[in-house]
């Protein structure tokens, strides 16, 4: 096994999920493993050097395809990181629309098919994905507790309540905008706190409070300790797509010294320990409601569970421990790269870009029709103009 790994982490868009591939591929830094990260429509075929294994994440743009198809081609061995279930993502939100779109599910399918290794955090998501390719590995999530070094809670005498996550989850929501009402009317001093989403025909008032979502992961991090959560909720609709999911709020809401509960199904029913490190409940009101109002009521097993689940956190997933995993993984992918790699074909380079160009015009030109029709899509063009103006 070769003593380091030069890996180069290729990404569409900065999300929550390319920041923490970040903070593990920094942790790795000690044992070997060197990395860059380059965005996708910026990639040239010069970074990709024979001692480079590009790891494509999540990306399912039309450039990813072709990108795909030349390191083929060139028999050069890439990885292709994956945390979600594209092909079952449920709702009509912009992000299911996307995923559905023939096109990036032919950019998708082929780039998890061939590659050397496909990378996922979760059991259920690798067998699904192993149907497209058997070579699957699940390594371990983790968590950087360096990011929330020195941050303070903010002192209140509120008991707050928190979920925070992007709009793509309001249908998980609903599993818990039921409970609201009832435990204001019961609980004087108990907020509501709803960060990137707000539950359906939930109105903002002094006690249900909505901060703006944040696509900085730091940020949004630091924003959870400062708030001062005495409950974290963990809603999530029993259906595939959730339950390729990882475990990333009950590593937080632990990290955070927050007590949180859980949906009683993978990927919670496998790492929480029902009333030891949270609340494990059925997905029924009177389930969601009975838990909260146990961990309202009595302050110190709330004020427990917290505590044990810090300690579960630390000990299973810090990032400084967990790395050694990931760093192994990519020391052993590196011993895949041919001894004689074949130089990157750029035959016809630009005319293949230009198509591919094409392609994610179309589907970009696509989506904001379902989104908002032609209104829309001359807003964006406009938009566009002055941005370049």
């Amino acid at each position: 096994m070769p003593n380091v790994a030069n890996i180069l982490v290729v990404i569409e868009a900065e999300i929550a999920t390319t920041h923490l591939i970040e903070q593990i591929m920094r942790a790795c830094h000690e044992h070997g493993v060197r990395h860059k990260t380059q965005f996708l429509d910026r990639l040239q075929a010069s970074e990709i050097t024979p001692d480079v294994i590009p790891m494509f994440v999540r990306c399912a743009d039309p450039l990813a395809l072709w990108w795909a198809q030349i390191l083929v081609d060139a028999k050069r061995p890439y990885a292709y990181y994956i945390d979600d279930n594209f092909w079952r993502i449920a709702g009509n939100t912009s992000l299911a629309a996307y995923y559905r779109h023939p096109v990036v599910r032919k950019s998708l399918e082929f780039a998890v098919s061939n590659a050397q290794a496909v990378i996922a955090n979760s059991i259920e998501l690798a067998k699904f994905v192993s149907s497209f390719n058997d070579r699957v590995t699940v390594l371990p999530t983790f968590f950087d507790f360096a990011a929330i070094d020195g941050v303070q809670p903010s002192p209140t005498d509120e008991i707050r309540i928190g979920f925070a996550g992007s709009p793509s989850r309001i249908d998980d929501l609903d599993l818990i905008s039921g409970v609201i009402k009832p435990t204001l009317e019961r609980f004087p001093k108990a907020v509501f706190e709803f960060a990137g989403v707000l539950p359906r025909d939930v109105t903002i008032g002094e006690r249900i409070r909505f901060f703006p979502h944040t696509g900085d992961y730091d940020a949004y991090i630091k924003f959870q300790v400062a708030r001062n959560w005495a409950v974290g909720l963990a809603p999530l609709v029993d259906h595939e797509a959730n339950r390729g999911k990882t475990d990333n709020k009950y590593r937080e809401y632990g990290a955070c010294h927050i007590a949180g509960i859980y949906s009683n199904i993978t990927p919670y029913s496998d790492v929480v320990k029902h009333s030891a490190t949270g609340l494990l409940v059925d997905n029924t009101q009177a389930s969601w409601l009975q838990a909260l109002f146990i961990l309202l009521e009595h302050t110190n097993r709330r004020e427990t569970l917290a505590k044990c689940a810090f300690e579960d956190v630390k000990a299973r997933y810090d990032v400084l421990h967990v790395s050694h995993t990931w760093a192994s993984f990519f020391k052993q992918l590196a011993g895949h790269r041919a001894n004689h790699p074949k130089p990157l074909d750029q035959g016809g380079f630009n005319t293949k870009r230009f198509w591919r160009w094409l392609d994610r015009l179309k589907l970009h030109l696509s989506i904001t029709y379902e989104e908002g029709g032609l209104p829309l899509i001359t807003r964006r063009i406009i938009k566009r103009f002055k941005i370049l103006g």
